[in-house]
């Protein structure tokens, strides 16, 4: 699901930041009218038109994650446009597509890594609200934790302890994924690198 909103929103955001323009208006407006509706709502409305599975479902959250990373992608190479390296390398005629591939976006890519480890955290809640809502895989061989939820439910009164092991697992993963992503954060950001 994250590589969906990854790669989506890579492309996206490079070519908005990059050219600027009309094309940068036409494809923020459209993340902007992305980001207007709550991200498990449209996810909930993806799931529904495609068809409950698990497919589906890493279809859904990936295109709930697109507009974040086009839009941290455009701030960052806007960031890098005007930049010394990027002005002498037009001067010295190199073609557009390749400043943007071989200058721009490898100084522009560090935040966008690190969103993508904290975007591992938020898929793994949204596909477990998503299968807890019953928009998970149909069939109950499918190990996934929000289906493990569910079916505990009826479970609660008797044995409770049976939703707490697909949720631990839950809070486990989340909480390892963001500790990844503040991790990576202040190993790729040059201002945190000299603290202690």
């Amino acid at each position: 699901a994250v590589s969906v909103g990854l790669s989506t929103g890579l492309v996206l955001g490079a070519i908005a930041g990059y050219l600027g323009g009309i094309v940068d208006s036409i494809v923020m407006r459209l993340m902007d009218i992305m980001l207007s509706i709550p991200g498990l709502l449209l996810a909930i409305g993806i799931v529904a038109a495609l068809g409950p599975g698990l497919t589906q479902i890493m279809i859904a959250v990936g295109a709930t994650q697109i507009p974040i990373f086009a839009r941290l992608l455009r701030g960052s190479i806007l960031a890098q446009r005007e930049n010394d390296f990027v002005l002498a390398a037009r001067a010295v005629g190199v073609p557009r597509p390749r400043i943007l591939v071989s200058h721009i976006l490898p100084n522009a890519i560090s935040p966008v890594i690190v969103q993508g480890t904290l975007a591992l955290a938020t898929a793994i809640i949204d596909v477990a609200a998503l299968g807890f809502l019953g928009l998970g895989p149909q069939d109950p061989s499918t190990p996934e934790w929000g289906t493990m939820l569910t079916d505990t439910t009826r479970f609660l009164q008797t044995a409770p302890y049976l939703a707490l092991i697909p949720g631990a697992a839950i809070v486990v993963s989340v909480l390892g994924f963001n500790l990844i992503g503040d991790g990576l954060r202040e190993a790729l950001d040059p201002k945190l690198r000299g603290r202690v």
